[in-house]
């Protein structure tokens, strides 16, 4: 396989992706194969299991609350290899109108486990899948502290984010028929995006501040540079 595709293909998991690619600073660029974003897997076969060991994934971190751990670790069963990590960042609440939805990722951001997230991003010794449910909310937050991190521009990050809707929307439109939320609470606007980057730099200033408040440490958020920033030689 062809270790740059921007999204991997396995059988029956949507919205699997690399962050490696993007242009970062000074010159820099996102390394491919160090950390993607994902939909839950439902199911992972030993084809799929040949795959992510050709990508070097070696940790998995289910971002999800509840009662999804159980579920999820029977999807990877078959695939011995991986570390799976439940993390659970946020709750299951949805928001009610598409304006509360930065806000909602900002309490996300601040959730007590975070910092455990970001340690294991740090701490592991291949490349890290991290997922919520559609890839979009839990996964985009993490996503875009990564990416903000990284020195990634807002219109990257941003068109990031976007992608769920193409590779999630069937999942999505059926989402969409809940009475109980403003549709556009669940597509993955850019105006979402957006407005989660100005309250976080409006309350943090920067990545590394915000992780270095939370607990992660200096050498950790440097351990993750170091996996997922690369710059041209000489």
């Amino acid at each position: 396989m062809n270790n740059h595709l921007r999204r991997i293909p396995l059988s029956d998991t949507l919205n699997l992706r690399d962050l490696g690619g993007y242009a970062a600073a000074n010159c820099g660029a996102t390394r491919w194969n160090a950390f993607f974003r994902s939909a839950c897997p439902n199911s992972l076969s030993s084809g799929d299991g040949e795959i992510l060991r050709g990508l070097c994934v070696t940790d998995v971190i289910d971002l999800r609350g509840g009662d999804n751990a159980d579920e999820v670790m029977r999807g990877y069963e078959v695939l011995p290899f991986l570390n799976v990590h439940h993390i659970p960042v946020g709750d299951e609440a949805v928001p009610k109108t598409a304006s509360e939805v930065p806000s909602n990722y900002l309490k996300i951001a601040e959730h007590c486990n975070m910092p455990q997230v970001f340690r294991v991003l740090a701490e592991s010794r291949g490349g890290v899948i991290f997922h919520c449910f559609a890839g979009k909310d839990r996964t985009g937050v993490v996503a875009a502290i990564l990416l903000m991190l990284a020195d990634v521009s807002d219109e990257d990050i941003i068109a990031d984010y976007t992608l769920t809707y193409a590779y999630f929307i069937k999942r999505l439109r059926e989402d969409f028929l809940r009475d109980d939320a403003e549709p556009n609470v669940f597509k993955p606007l850019p105006d979402h995006m957006e407005g989660f980057m100005r309250l976080f730099r409006e309350k943090y200033c920067d990545v590394r501040s915000f992780l270095l408040k939370q607990g992660v440490t200096e050498q950790q958020i440097n351990k993750i540079l170091r996996k997922f920033v690369v710059f041209p030689k000489g």
